[in-house]
């Protein structure tokens, strides 16, 4: 730890400081005073936990100055991307985010990629690659750009031509003019402006009719309603600003949303330590994603900032929001409410002390098979992932909802009785009296402190354990907690149970291939979510996992032959 009297010798100039351990950056910053900042940190570690590390896990501090703070801000993003210490937020929630391109090949394709350095239309970014990719996906089922990169001269189309994803370009399947459109279809849909490319759609869909070739106009027809649907908009629009990133601050909660063809189409909800790294997730996130043409914000931002955001590209800052956004933003901050406001709509409609973490169950089949159970935790405003189970039923044999969820539920509260996880203040089942009931008897039965709450669809009734029926439509606050939980908890069955679908799926074909054993399956199903993922994954890939591609192929075959 570097001694308080070190400290006091620092340059009262503006700059950049470096808190390092063994020789390594652990937590950089900028100051317009660097050292009545690194007095604020020494003092600050009294009492917060992560001043606290910073502090005690360093063994040296360096600083270089600056001319202005202009430059200071400058080289802090640049040494941070450079060094990526573990205290600094910026390169955890700033990093680069997948964004779709659209090539300028002879025949374009669309690629998921990161940052912004790649030639062609950039569309995005995306806050999941998931998300990307399944977009990406759903260009080429819809207009059909060509799925190899780089596109090869072949006699015969692939797969992906007889599956529907590509036009087969690389066999002169499809004239470069139709391509073309099918290049601007793809960017009309990613861009949201269609108005142009509709008319050119239906002039082929009438020529294609006037030849009598019905499967291409079926094709097209496909093409121009997807088109037309995203022409007269999605639940969320009508804003002014055509596109725009907004950044929202909601107490110790930053929400980025992306606004694109004036809607709504991605956010992501950040939980921060402090209000000083709004700034720097900020930074991190320009640094390596596009800039819009707007940036709306509801916290003011320094004059170094702004500086440098608007020499990344030409970009107008929005400070006073329309109502009509805020209320739009506000309502998509989920699950994430005022803390503050929560525990007083419990002590005013439920008559109950503070809930500061909640666990929500759900227990889901597919026709009376794979049933499984879930657990979701939400702690203080939001969900923690880390958390999560889900439960593969052992002891029920038939459909019997009940006692699946008696099942979860045990399972569950021998490790809080046990101290593997921490006690929560409620369960929430989603359910009604039924299921209310199977969690009151396990609560009882394990003598745990909790209370219990079932949540009924429809109706949205909340049943508590003293017999009251409070109707959360009427409470709109506590209605945005309990029914996202009990949404969380409903999604995550769901998914597990799909997921163990289609694992099942893939285990009966790779059953009837000769050459696949135990290992080989479990290593195939252990790694891709589906056999579609299997046949495309490059043959470098399966290699390292230990499996032959010509297995692949031998899927491939079984599956084209039916």
């Amino acid at each position: 730890m570097v001694s308080l009297e070190y400290i006091k010798k620092a340059p009262e100039s503006c700059g950049v400081y470096l808190f390092k351990s063994k020789g390594r950056p652990i937590y950089i910053g900028k100051a317009k005073n660097i050292k009545s900042r690194l007095l604020q940190h020494f003092k600050n570690s009294e009492t917060d936990p992560k001043e606290r590390s910073i502090v005690t896990h360093s063994d040296s501090i360096e600083w270089i100055v600056t001319r202005n703070e202009y430059e200071a801000i400058t080289l802090e993003i640049d040494l941070i991307q450079l060094y990526k210490p573990k205290y600094n937020v910026m390169h955890k929630h700033g990093s680069g985010y997948p964004v779709l391109v659209i090539t300028q090949d002879t025949y374009p394709t669309v690629k998921v990629v990161r940052g912004t350095q790649h030639e062609g239309i950039i569309f995005g970014p995306f806050f999941s690659m998931h998300k990307a990719y399944k977009v990406k996906k759903l260009i080429h089922k819809l207009y059909k750009l060509r799925t190899c990169d780089p596109m090869p001269q072949r006699s015969e189309p692939c797969m992906d031509y007889h599956i529907g994803l590509c036009s087969g370009p690389c066999c002169g399947l499809i004239s470069k003019q139709d391509y073309r459109l099918m290049v601007d279809c793809a960017v009309s849909a990613l861009s949201g402006e269609v108005g142009d490319v509709l008319d050119r759609l239906y002039n082929l869909l009438e020529e294609n009719m006037k030849n009598l070739n019905f499967e291409r106009c079926a094709l097209i027809r496909d093409q121009i309603l997807s088109l037309e649907r995203l022409a007269q908009g999605q639940k969320v629009s009508g804003l002014s600003l055509k596109h725009a990133d907004v950044f929202y601050s909601m107490g110790k909660l930053l929400g980025i949303f992306l606004i694109r063809s004036s809607k709504l189409v991605d956010k992501k909800v950040l939980q921060l330590d402090s209000q000083e790294e709004i700034s720097e997730i900020l930074l991190g996130f320009y640094y390596s994603n596009p800039v819009p043409p707007y940036l709306v914000v509801n916290f003011p931002l320094e004059d170094e900032v702004k500086e440098w955001l608007q020499r990344r590209g030409a970009l107008q800052i929005v400070q006073d929001m329309e109502p009509e956004l805020k209320e739009l933003i506000e309502d998509n901050m989920g699950s994430h409410v005022d803390m503050e406001v929560f525990k007083e709509e419990l002590a005013r409609v439920l008559k109950i002390p503070p809930l500061y973490v909640i666990e929500g169950f759900d227990v889901s089949n597919f026709y009376g098979e794979f049933t499984v159970g879930s657990c979701v935790v939400w702690e203080e405003g939001l969900f923690n992932k880390k958390r999560y189970r889900r439960y593969r039923i052992r002891t029920v044999e038939k459909v019997d909802d009940y006692a699946s969820l008696g099942e979860v539920l045990t399972r569950r509260a021998r490790r809080l009785k046990e101290g593997q996880e921490r006690m929560p203040d409620a369960w929430l089942i989603d359910g009604g009296l039924g299921q209310l009931s199977v969690a009151i008897r396990v609560k009882e039965r394990f003598s745990l402190p909790i209370r219990v709450f079932s949540l009924a669809k429809g109706e949205e009734v909340l049943f508590c354990e003293d017999g009251r029926q409070v109707r959360l439509k009427e409470h709109p606050v506590l209605y945005r907690v309990f029914g996202y939980i009990r949404d969380e908890a409903h999604r995550f069955a769901i998914s597990y149970n799909r997921h163990l679908r289609r694992k099942e799926f893939m285990t009966d074909i790779l059953d009837r291939i000769k050459g696949i054993g135990e290992v080989k399956k479990k290593l195939i199903y252990s790694h891709f979510e589906n056999l579609y993922e299997f046949i495309k994954a490059r043959d470098e890939e399966l290699r390292r996992l230990g499996i032959d591609p010509a297995i692949k192929q031998e899927v491939e075959r079984y599956i084209s032959n039916g």
